[in-house]
């Protein structure tokens, strides 16, 4: 009491001197948090009891904590309210609650997007299920309400994964440390093997699998400022293929044998300022990472830089606009070929959906200029009683885009025909967005090929980390 007392006179007296509307922040009340701790919502807070601040610059730091809590994805919905009484702010924070634990079933395509699958699935005259995954993935957020994850998948198919990980966000009373381990494996019955016409090419064996991955990792987060986020990162990695594949690319491995490993450390630096990580419309994002490759028996050894700035704008009438730039280089030009990436998986030019453009160095740009047809709109979902569900949010939005990219490669230009030259995408999309980070993104794209098509995407076009 004696600190509001004392702070209220200074308050006063600045007040006073300087001619300013000076407040102090007497109470920050918080509703909504069932499981969440109150200490996990306060950390992303950029205000706190007894600051001294003005108005406007409350008003400022409300929406900027807004968005941390967004991005912490652990609410469907978040609102902070205040009241001021005598230059004493009394703020009031209520939060509706996702639901945490996901004990759900796989059934997903195993493509690098909906489009090649369906392509494989339509040249088998739709009778080839084999490219599909299924199994268990339980997912448990939020754990004992402190942020963290526990994951356990058990996923069969195409691709088999077996996964347990557990992330623990702070592991400090300061809260700025935090621990992320991991345990996978990856089983293949179907492997591809090279790149050729800018295509994958794959092996089977009767039934048995052709190629196995397992991955260890442990990671050191270090946040001390809300955006500002350091990761150092330690992986020990194993592969072991069929002894046919290293005979129709002997460069797979790149050691003549059937098997090779190798550890990777990474530094990770993310200065994270979007309005809403999955969807972003305002802010912006900057990223460097450093991976070393230690050569074990498998020679990976290079060093790759890969760089990634991103910016949102919203402008007036509905209008927004988005841009990036990433770029990856590559210390060695020649690397064993299950190393090395390019465009294609993560990384694409909107158009080339169909392509696997391998190489070793690349830069990527995307630029889309959005219109709002429907902005965010809540609505409640009537016969639904549990408050993580009965809330839901939709928007939809028109854009235009265009990509362009480049890829480097040193390996094996001569077999593809993407590489080494520029390519570029334009078009235009449909964007529907909704509660629990769902969206679903309807594109035409032309590429400079000529080549016209209607893609499916449910992810951000602008790339996103949070894949397992």
């Amino acid at each position: 009491m004696k600190s509001i007392v004392s702070t209220t006179i200074l308050v006063l007296i600045t007040s006073i001197v300087f001619g300013q509307e000076k407040i102090i922040i007497s109470n920050i009340n918080i509703s909504g948090n069932k499981i969440t701790k109150k200490e996990i919502i306060i950390r992303e807070l950029v205000f706190y009891i007894n600051s001294i601040t003005t108005k406007i610059e409350l008003e400022d730091n409300i929406t900027e904590s807004q968005k941390n809590l967004t991005n912490l994805k652990l609410f469907n919905f978040n609102e902070i309210d205040y009241t001021i009484i005598d230059s004493l702010v009394e703020i009031d924070i209520e939060v509706v609650e996702r639901w945490y634990f996901w004990p759900y079933p796989i059934f997903e395509i195993s493509e690098r997007n909906f489009n090649s699958w369906w392509n494989e699935f339509k040249a088998s005259k739709f009778s080839d299920f084999s490219r599909l995954n299924y199994g268990l993935f339980l997912n448990w957020n939020n754990f004992r309400g402190r942020n963290e994850l526990i994951q356990l998948k058990i996923r069969r198919g195409f691709k088999e994964h077996y996964l347990i990980s557990y992330q623990l966000p702070f592991i400090n009373r300061s809260k700025t440390l935090g621990l992320n381990t991991d345990l996978q494996m990856f089983r293949r019955k179907k492997t591809f093997y090279k790149t050729e016409n800018d295509s994958l090419f794959y092996f089977t064996n009767n039934n048995n699998f052709t190629s196995k991955d397992y991955e260890l990792s442990a990671e050191i987060v270090f946040r001390k400022n809300i955006n500002q986020t350091h990761r150092l990162k330690i992986q020990h990695l194993i592969t072991e293929i069929d002894s046919t594949i290293t005979i129709m690319n002997p460069t797979y491995l790149n050691n003549n044998k059937v098997s090779g490993n190798y550890t990777k450390f990474s530094y990770l630096f993310t200065d994270e300022n979007r309005d809403y990580i999955e969807y972003p419309l305002n802010g912006y994002l900057f990223e460097i990472e450093a991976i070393k490759h230690l050569k074990g028996t498998s020679p990976v050894k290079h060093l790759e830089i890969v760089g990634k700035a991103e910016k949102h704008i919203k402008l007036k009438n509905r209008f927004f606009l988005g841009s990036s730039f990433k770029s990856k280089w590559s210390s060695d030009g020649y690397q064993p070929y299950f190393a090395q990436s390019g465009f294609g998986f993560d990384d694409y030019v909107r158009g080339y959906e169909y392509y696997v453009i391998d190489g070793q160095d690349f830069w990527l740009s995307k630029t889309v200029l959005k219109y709002a047809l429907i902005q965010k709109t809540n609505f409640e979902i009537p016969y639904v009683k549990m408050k993580q569900f009965n809330k839901s949010h939709y928007s939809l939005y028109l854009g235009l885009f265009s990509d362009m990219g480049y890829v480097v490669d040193n390996q094996n230009s001569a077999q593809n025909n993407l590489s080494n030259q520029l390519q570029w995408g334009n078009g235009i999309s449909i964007d529907y967005v909704t509660y629990y980070d769902k969206l679903l993104r309807i594109e035409f794209s032309i590429n400079h090929l000529g080549e016209k098509g209607v893609f499916l995407h449910f992810s951000n076009p602008f790339g996103s980390k949070d894949k397992l």
